[in-house]
């Protein structure tokens, strides 16, 4: 039997889970939970790093408490966010939070010094105006003092696992996600940071995903009375970790749909894909666990309907999940489209007005009520969802046979219905805790406790359980899918 802690932070929560590994299979148990979320000051949204590594420490503090026999603890988070390290090692200045509006305006100001089909040819990333490259360059267009101390760039998931066990590098998974990584040279872009002005010597090295990094700091030791727990560096971005808990067997053709705040659906592959079909589609190659690129593309997610309620919240009405999934169910079908990725909809506010906007503004039928406005926005999910699966195929040429979705977004059954009859194929649902699982194996990996990362998925899929959902429906909603392409 073997014992590992994740830590495994999202844009909204934290949470220290326990992971047991006994007979082939893989247990989980929730330690410590905590609030996360972004923190406006003076206009700008941040991060409170260091509040959430005191709820760490605490979560590690209770499962020693508990009894758990540790054999190492790893950090997983969100992509694209980082904070900068002074000469003395300590934080220069808040962490920014990727929805902060400075980097609204910023892809012309980039673009000038570095083309953007140069841009996707050296990283072949998706362009978001979130990504680490255009924060950056906000940073410089705005002169940002910070700049002048910062001594180290360390990624939010590093630079947690830095005040753990004290080196600054970049774990590939959760570089890769900046747009400052090369994927052909295995470095970092260094004709864009050079465009920028950045020092070079701001970007530390890069480490493999699932490889020990070092061990609990003396002082941790001492804080916590426990021994050198190792400390590993998994797929420190979340969606890298949960791709590597999809229990897909071997020799299956599929995609992954990683549903939660954000949709990440796409394909595993050997090797960076950066072509002009894949740039045309505006496809990401970001890294994976076992060296693995994950081909995919962001899709705005659950956010929508997270915020629909959070806005509906500050209305005084206080409608539960079930009220929600109730009001989509009996509203009008096909009604109207959104497409999620709209810059309308990045930053949080008012979003069924927002949505309501768009569709005013295509020219559709405006939703009024809670369920117009909730079947509007899972609808154009699943149609989104279509729409990637069919780009992925015709820019790799590998058919898809099924889709497997993992991650909080499993338990929207509504959505998974949508989806499995927008894409025309089987849809397999499970595990919830996917990013946990994939942190949990990666550290496993790095350990040599298992040998691979099918070994790792199989323990997953023996430990699991899922459902399959059919498409329904078939002609009604391929001719739906034809009117939301033309309100995109």
């Amino acid at each position: 039997m073997k014992q590992y802690l994740a830590f495994d932070l999202g844009a909204s929560s934290g949470r220290a889970i326990l992971g047991t590994i006994d007979n082939g299979k893989v247990t989980l148990e929730e330690m410590h939970r905590f609030e996360n979320g972004p923190m406006s000051i003076n206009g700008g949204l941040f991060w409170n790093l260091l509040g959430l590594f005191n709820e760490m420490k605490l979560g590690l503090k209770k499962t020693l408490e508990a009894g758990a026999n540790l054999s190492a603890i790893a950090i997983d988070t969100w992509g694209v966010d980082y904070a900068f390290i002074d000469k003395n090692g300590f934080f220069a200045g808040i962490p920014h939070n990727y929805r902060d509006p400075r980097t609204d305006d910023v892809m012309p100001w980039m673009f000038n010094r570095v083309p953007q089909k140069k841009i996707y040819e050296l990283t072949g990333i998706q362009f978001i105006t979130l990504n680490s490259i255009f924060q950056l360059a906000a940073s410089v267009r705005d002169d940002d003092q910070v700049l002048k101390i910062a001594d180290k760039l360390l990624f939010i998931p590093n630079a947690l696992t830095y005040l753990f066990y004290g080196d600054k590098s970049a774990e590939y998974s959760i570089a890769t996600t900046s747009q400052l990584y090369n994927p052909t040279t295995k470095d970092w872009a260094w004709e864009i940071i050079d465009a920028l002005g950045l020092k070079r010597s701001l970007f530390p090295e890069i480490k493999p995903a699932c490889s020990l990094a070092g061990t609990l700091l003396p002082q941790l030791q001492e804080e916590l009375k426990c021994g050198a727990i190792p400390v590993v560096l998994v797929g420190t971005h979340d969606t890298a970790s949960a791709v590597a808990a999809v229990p897909a067997q071997s020799g299956k053709s599929w995609a992954y749909l990683s549903s939660g705040t954000w949709s990440l659906l796409g394909v595993e592959l050997d090797k960076p894909l950066v072509t002009d079909a894949a740039m045309a589609a505006n496809y990401t190659n970001e890294g994976g666990v076992g060296g693995t690129i994950r081909f995919l593309k962001n899709i705005m997610g659950l956010w929508l309907i997270q915020e629909c309620r959070t806005e509906w919240k500050r209305r005084g009405k206080k409608y539960t999940f079930d009220e929600l999934d109730e009001f989509a169910n009996e509203a009008e079908p096909f009604r109207s489209f959104i497409n999620p990725n709209d810059q309308s909809f990045v930053a949080p506010g008012d979003m069924p007005a927002r949505i309501a906007a768009y569709c005013k503004k295509t020219g559709q039928p405006v939703p009024e009520t809670p369920g117009q406005i909730l079947r509007t926005a899972l609808e154009s999910l699943a149609m989104r969802y279509r729409q990637s699966l069919d780009e992925i195929e015709a820019v790799t040429g590998k058919k898809i046979d099924m889709l497997h979705l993992v991650g909080g977004g499993c338990k929207n059954i509504i959505l998974n219905q949508f989806t499995a009859n927008a894409i025309g194929r089987p849809v397999q649902t499970g595990p919830v805790e996917a990013t946990a699982l994939g942190n949990i194996i990666g550290q496993a990996l790095a350990l040599g406790d298992i040998k691979s990362l099918q070994e790792g998925r199989d323990i997953i899929r023996a430990s699991t359980e899922t459902n399959v959902y059919l498409p329904q429906d078939k002609d009604k909603w391929e001719a739906a899918y034809k009117k939301f392409l033309s309100v995109q």
